[in-house]
């Protein structure tokens, strides 16, 4: 009899020790999930990722994001793959330097599901160059034209030269590229570089077409161009960061505070090769 009951009275307890236990877990899970969101609703520093011509328009905010509450900590790259890349491998929270279109291009391309924030912060001026021509009449019959080599702005060359009336190509194509030209009738000529060498062809070919920051930073005058592409807010670029964040607060901070009068006077003292979006 005695040993019946002693063997109840464990079976007992061990009952309540396993319900204490679940209870113990539980409650480690609720002060764990507690102290993520808190950590993540008091982020203090933000790692921004830019291509390096863009440091200049970062400090021009940094006054603004610091009043918001947050330091930044910028990263440069020097060209436009490195700052997906780093976005991807989570040594930054967002970077600062592509158009929707782009970024578009660049999901696809790479299986990712980066997202930009809005609203918006400004639109490049993207234009025809040329070292010798005066006008867009001026396009000798078998002229030699440079275009950017990533399909984004290259189809946004192509689209201005239709729409000057150069070319026409395939409209079926969402992003066409020079073997989608379909009508040529000044038999032009192309040729294809990435966007921030592309100034140093100038004087090899007729004209170039490019986004107008990259003639600024190749020390040109960037306001010289002799056609202007009219599409320009449809490739405003904004604040990326991975699809996980984009709904977080620190995100819409930074958006709000970069759309400050700060940025607005460096676009106005930087040539207006870029257009506030705000």
């Amino acid at each position: 009899m005695k040993k019946r009951l002693i063997s109840v009275l464990l079976c007992a307890a061990m009952a309540v020790t396993m319900l204490m236990g679940c209870g113990s877990s539980s409650s480690e899970e609720e002060t764990t999930e507690e102290t993520t969101e808190e950590s993540s609703d008091e982020k203090q520093v933000i790692k921004l990722g830019v291509r390096a011509d863009f440091i200049d328009m970062v400090e021009a905010i940094r006054a603004s994001v610091e009043e918001a509450g947050y330091e930044l900590d910028v990263t440069t790259f020097d060209d436009s793959i490195q700052p997906n890349v780093a976005l991807g491998e989570g040594s930054i929270d967002v970077n600062w330097f592509q158009h929707q279109p782009y970024l578009d291009s660049y999901n696809a391309e790479n299986g990712t599901d980066f997202v930009m924030a809005q609203p918006y912060t400004h639109y490049p001026l993207f234009a025809m160059y040329s070292e010798n021509l005066e006008s867009v009449e001026d396009l000798p019959d078998g002229a030699t034209i440079g275009l950017c080599n990533d399909a984004t702005n290259q189809a946004r060359g192509l689209k201005m030269l239709q729409d000057l009336g150069l070319i026409t190509y395939d409209e079926t194509v969402e992003s066409p590229t020079i073997y989608d030209i379909k009508d040529n009738p000044k038999n032009l000529q192309f040729v294809e570089a990435e966007m921030s060498v592309l100034p140093q062809s100038l004087p090899d070919v007729d004209a170039i077409i490019l986004a107008a920051q990259h003639m600024y930073n190749a020390g040109l005058d960037a306001t010289k161009y002799i056609a202007e592409s009219q599409d320009g807010p449809d490739y405003s670029l904004g604040f990326v960061t991975r699809k996980e964040d984009a709904d977080a607060q620190w995100l819409a901070d930074l958006v709000e505070a970069a759309r400050c009068d700060a940025l607005k006077e460096y676009f106005e003292s930087n040539g207006g090769i870029q257009i506030p979006a705000f």
